[in-house]
């Protein structure tokens, strides 16, 4: 293990050892990559530029493929076209991956202090605009307009800049200038609308206009910003540098290369304009006799970059866009995620489907397309005419599918008990998800939602394919320019850092008061210890006739899990004031009978009744059982309540919050009344102390007093008990059974499913013996534990007593 974690920890230093120097060591120069092969002539191109340069199938067409073809072999080489992205080319240049670069190259002073360039035509920039619109002839006439530009055009400077200044000092608005990847995606938003304009190379302008089947039209009188336009080489590549201009000249004697500038309408390059591009490197004719050296990280640059505002303001842009579209999501999401557990099948179905189609939907298709579709609905403009919110639309539409699934795990993990509970106080299946398993869900995913919010965030970076100034393009300008990527990025990169780094420490900050074990212990208690679980002596009680009117009534009912019968026409009555036992073995259907007495199980056929009035249901014109409203419902269960095997308190409210959170949301005017009352509750089941705990400081015994105060906070007329004490500790049965006698004492109704004998006896007024789903027996309590009239019954408290 040892020799193992040796060679793990060399390996990672030899890792970081090797990215270090790549990073302040100078790269071989270009000539040196060639060396092994001289025969070969490898060509750096971005092949997604027409008509300069793009692909036929697998085959590199277009001026510059013609060009760089005709040029090896007036010089003897064999041409190999890389394809490269237009930012990567004159680092990928630089590092040698390739021998020259031939892409429409426009030569500016920045990028001749980097590379060597041969001038080799001459073009400029046209203004496309919709066919039917108003011609735009110059850069004046841009002012206030929006318009799309390639990323990293030279164009776009001058119309920031320049042409801007121009608007300014003429009163005119600046001109909105916005970068796409591609000039196709650039004329896609001039088609859809979501442009006034389109600025781009000459050529390819006309290409654009060409195939837009006359909805487009080059309206400018004049090419704008002339430029040359260069065969880059390595800096001090003198020898290839050489023997390109040497082909070069060949080709201008033999008539080949004016044949291919008349075949593509382009021109040769200007001197005057060549010197006035390269600026200062003009002198040495655009070359230079010593090497650079290769790349070195520029430090100064890099640290001036966080003085950039387009950086800052970019920023800003990113935060904006991630905390809504992270919000927005994760409210939808909840709505989704619900939506999933509905009973409507449709529902489901519909909800599923969107969730696999967005998850599966790249998100970069997404905004394009969310982008463009004013090109098809124009009446969408309105709504996403911006890039930020055609952007915030995608972003909602892809990251509420995944979060939907969060939510999922999170609801799942919320203990059905919870939602049962809450819906057994009263409150409606709305105010139940609202303010019970919502909540607690929620704190379960927030971990996982945090990391989607860290993924969102990330995730912005794209919606510069849709021209948004956010972090990455504002990078994307300054190194497609420059061409000091690793500087540019390194910075990207840590303004990335600092927003992710923001987000969460916020989000931990709310965990933390989320965070119900930190609540816990502030807690404090409300009495010295020796007030503490102080349970008032119960009177002694005058027992109840099971005669009367009756306040629960069931009549033949049956009910059934799949082919399994589990109640076989059961009848029963419950009269005020009345304590009835429910008694039996395990798997005797028990349970299932006194859920069914406030509609916490349905019924498949007989009746339940409460004051005569159907609990849960309602009968059809053909008499068969149709689900009541839920809130019709929700008043029946509030007159009805009941306590859990597993008490189901609440864990993210005091004990305090667990008892007056029925009567404070379904009469919120009395919150003064409500918590009095809560008190005197408390008391009453010795819990006053204890008032601002939480329920996981609580013992068993202590949750389940608790939990009947919560069910008498209602003031109910039934109060149901289901197996109570079973989930306790043998010495903490009592402390229960005593709250229950006291509550029997004072002519409470009660219904109590139990296997304490010994409570049955003693206080219930009538018990009732079930076995296989049927009642086997019922009668008052004395008569029934002395006198059984059934053997079943008779076996089953003897074998109960043997127990004891």
């Amino acid at each position: 293990m040892t020799q193992r974690r040796a060679h793990v920890f060399l390996s990672a230093i030899a890792v970081l050892v090797l990215a270090f120097l790549a990073v302040v060591n100078p790269l071989a120069p270009a000539s040196q990559g060639r060396a092994a092969e001289p025969e070969k002539l490898r060509i750096g191109s971005d092949l997604t530029y027409p008509p300069y340069a793009y692909l036929t199938g697998d085959e590199p067409s277009g001026f510059d493929p013609e060009f760089m073809r005709a040029l090896a072999k007036e010089i003897g080489r064999t041409p190999e076209f890389v394809d490269t992205r237009f930012e990567q080319l004159i680092t990928s240049l630089q590092s040698g991956h390739f021998d020259v670069v031939a892409s429409a190259l426009y030569i500016t002073e920045e990028r001749a202090g980097k590379v060597d360039f041969i001038p080799y035509f001459m073009t400029g920039n046209s203004i496309v605009t919709s066919a039917t619109g108003t011609p735009l002839t110059n850069p004046a006439a841009l002012c206030g307009r929006s318009v799309a530009v390639i990323k990293g055009a030279d164009v776009a400077t001058k119309l920031r800049g320049e042409a801007s200044d121009a608007c300014a000092k003429d009163g005119k608005g600046a001109i909105d200038v916005r970068d796409f990847t591609a000039d196709t995606e650039g004329t896609q938003a001039l088609l859809a609308g979501q442009v006034d304009a389109q600025v781009t190379d000459g050529a390819v302008a006309k290409s654009a206009v060409d195939s837009s089947n006359g909805r487009l039209a080059i309206t400018s009188d004049e090419l704008l910003f002339p430029v040359p336009v260069g065969i880059a080489v390595a800096k001090g590549d003198e020898a290839l540098a050489k023997e390109l201009t040497a082909g070069l000249d060949q080709m201008r004697a033999n008539g080949s290369y004016e044949d291919l500038l008349a075949k593509y309408n382009l021109a040769e390059p200007d001197p005057a304009a060549v010197t006035k591009a390269l600026g200062k490197y003009a002198e040495t004719g655009g070359s230079s006799a010593k090497n650079s050296g290769g790349f070195t990280f520029d430090w100064g640059y890099f640290f001036s970059l966080f003085a950039h505002k387009d950086f800052w303001t970019a920023t800003v842009t990113v935060l904006a866009l991630s905390a809504l579209a992270w919000s927005i999501s994760t409210v939808l999401g909840m709505v989704v995620a619900l939506g999933r557990q509905s009973r409507s099948r449709i529902l489901r179905g519909v909800l599923g489907v969107y969730v696999w189609f967005f998850r599966a939907l790249p998100l970069l298709v997404l905004l394009i397309f969310v982008y463009n579709a004013p090109q098809v609905i124009p009446e969408l403009r309105v709504l996403i005419g911006s890039p930020f919110m055609a952007g915030l639309i995608a972003l909602v539409l892809s990251e509420t599918a995944y979060i939907s699934e969060i939510h999922r795990g999170g609801l799942s993990a919320v203990a059905g008990g919870q939602g049962e509970a809450g819906r057994a106080l009263g409150i409606p299946l709305g105010g139940v998800q609202r303010r019970i398993v919502i909540p607690q869900a929620f704190r379960v995913a927030l971990p996982a939602l945090g990391n989607e919010l860290v993924t969102i965030i990330k995730l912005t970076s794209l919606v510069s394919a849709i021209s948004l100034t956010e972090i990455l393009l504002v990078g994307q300008r300054l190194y497609t320019q420059n061409f000091k990527v690793l500087e540019t990025l390194l910075a990207v990169g840590v303004f990335y850092v600092m927003i992710v780094t923001v987000f969460d420490q916020a989000l931990k900050l709310l965990e933390r008061r989320l965070d119900v074990q930190r609540r816990g212990q502030r807690a404090k208690l409300g009495a010295a210890t020796a007030a503490i679980d102080v349970i008032p002596q119960p009177e002694a009680r005058v027992g109840t006739p099971h005669a009367g009117e009756p306040v629960l009534s069931v009549r033949d009912e049956r009910k059934s899990y799949g082919d399994t019968e589990v109640l076989k026409g059961i009848d029963l009555d419950v009269h005020r004031g009345e304590v009835v036992a429910i008694i039996g073995p395990s798997g005797s259907g028990k349970t299932t009978l006194i859920r069914t007495l406030n509609a916490m199980e349905s019924i498949d056929s007989g009746d339940v009744l409460f004051h005569g009035e159907p609990v849960g249901y309602v009968r059809g014109a053909d008499g068969g059982i149709k689900p009541a409203p839920d809130r019709a419902l929700a008043k029946t269960r509030a007159r009805v309540g009941m306590v859990f095997q597993q008490f189901n308190l609440f864990p993210h409210k005091t004990v305090r919050e667990n008892v007056t959170f029925a009567p404070d949301y379904l009469r919120p005017a009395d919150r003064a009344a409500h918590a009095a009352e809560a008190d005197l509750l408390l008391a009453k089941v010795g819990m006053e102390a204890h008032a601002d705990k939480y329920p996981h400081q609580l013992s068993g015994g202590q949750q389940q007093r608790v939990a009947i105060a919560r069910a008498l906070a209602m003031d109910p007329e039934v109060l149901l008990f289901d197996e109570p004490t079973s989930a306790l500790d043998p010495e903490l049965v009592d402390e229960v059974l005593r709250v229950m006698t006291d509550l029997a004492a004072e002519g409470l109704t009660m219904v109590v499913v139990t296997h304490e004998m010994r409570f049955a006896r003693e206080v219930a007024d009538w018990v009732v013996f079930m076995d296989q789903g049927r009642i086997v027996e019922e009668g008052p309590a004395a008569e029934v534990f002395d006198a059984p009239e059934q053997d079943r019954t008779r076996k089953f408290l003897s074998r109960v007593r043997a127990a004891q």
